[in-house]
């Protein structure tokens, strides 16, 4: 038995590690790739030679193929798109992919096909298909008419949505940072509408956001770094420890560990609150100036998780920044305050 042989009966996907079977799926569209996906998770088994037999395999199918790690693939029914993409793979990269498939179209009858038709970046192609699956942390942001009386805010109208990404640019008291403390319901709006997931800010659970302001007082915290951490877990939060550990060790804070927030740097205390954010799970992130006392390692250390959390858990983000590393990232909305060009 082997990724070559026929596909039983009423399976759409089964996935070998050399000849031994550890994955199959009856599953339509996309959804077995995503559920073995989740299987990898918590696999423990040899995945060095994985090989996939599929029914069809489109330029969709390809992109989270290739991704999960798959080097052999069988399938029943290939488009064009998919061949084409394979190959331009093998082409620009040190691993190569094998094909074999028993009939070929030029495309499939499906959405994801003509969407990532002209797309070549497979980061950029993970996120909107995972976002078409609704297989994301984020949530939809919807801004309508808002108006406030300081800052150049005025019948301001932006849609966000689910797990997707917002830079927002602009002069000095452009009402940017306003705008931020609005959306984590800190200022009221007097005019206009926000909605966070469908529903208005006061109607989302509590860790619903995460913010992170520019500065932090020193004095709003007598607390040690770990307990900072774990402000964003209810206290009813299973692997409580495992879920700080893991957070601080994403933004490279465990030597922190044991210290007094208040006596941190302003580049200490940012890390502190972006592990905070990554440990309560926020399906909104909201940033403010997030590489701004930080120096290069650590402006490094957060472009990187940025660019993970785009392709991995998938929040929402919404970035206010002038930083010119932060800007070039590729795939992510603009919003322009106050004039700037």
């Amino acid at each position: 038995m082997g990724y070559l042989d026929p596909l039983p009966e009423n399976v759409s996907l089964q996935v070998f590690n050399d000849s031994e079977l550890i994955f199959f799926s009856s599953g339509k569209w996309l959804h077995p790739l995503f559920e073995f996906e989740e299987f990898l998770k918590t696999y423990s088994g040899p995945r060095n030679n994985l090989c996939s037999h599929d029914s069809a395999i489109g330029k969709a199918a390809a992109v989270l193929t290739i991704r999960l790690g798959i080097k052999k693939i069988n399938a029943e029914l290939v488009s064009e798109n998919a061949r084409n993409f394979i190959s331009f793979y093998n082409e620009n990269s040190s691993e190569q992919v094998e094909l074999k498939f028993t009939n070929s179209v030029p495309k499939l009858l499906c959405q994801t096909e003509n969407q990532l038709e002209t797309l070549s970046d497979i980061d950029e192609m993970y996120f909107l298909l995972r976002q078409r699956a609704r297989l994301v942390q984020g949530v939809d942001v919807s801004v309508k008419n808002l108006c406030y009386k300081f800052g150049d805010i005025r019948n301001l109208s932006f849609e966000i949505k689910c797990g997707g990404h917002l830079m927002i640019l602009g002069e000095n008291g452009a009402g940017k940072t306003t705008l931020l403390r609005i959306l984590a319901g800190i200022y009221k709006a007097h005019s206009g509408s926000v909605l966070i997931d469908g529903k208005p800010l006061s109607d989302n659970p509590k860790y619903t956001i995460g913010y992170i302001p520019q500065s932090l007082d020193e004095t709003q915290f007598d607390l040690s770094v770990e307990e900072v951490v774990s402000l964003g877990l209810d206290s009813h939060t299973k692997d409580k420890n495992k879920k700080i550990y893991n957070a601080l060790e994403r933004t490279s804070c465990l030597n922190l560990r044991g210290r007094n927030f208040s006596s941190l740097s302003g580049g200490e205390k940012q890390k502190i609150s972006l592990a905070r954010c990554l440990c309560q799970n926020a399906k909104l992130l909201l940033l403010d100036e997030p590489t701004a006392s930080l120096d290069y390692e650590n402006k490094k250390m957060v472009v990187d998780i940025l660019r993970s959390l785009t392709v991995s858990e998938i929040p929402t983000i919404i970035v206010v920044t002038h930083d010119r590393e932060l800007t070039q990232m590729r795939g992510w909305q603009v919003l322009t305050m106050g004039g700037e060009k």
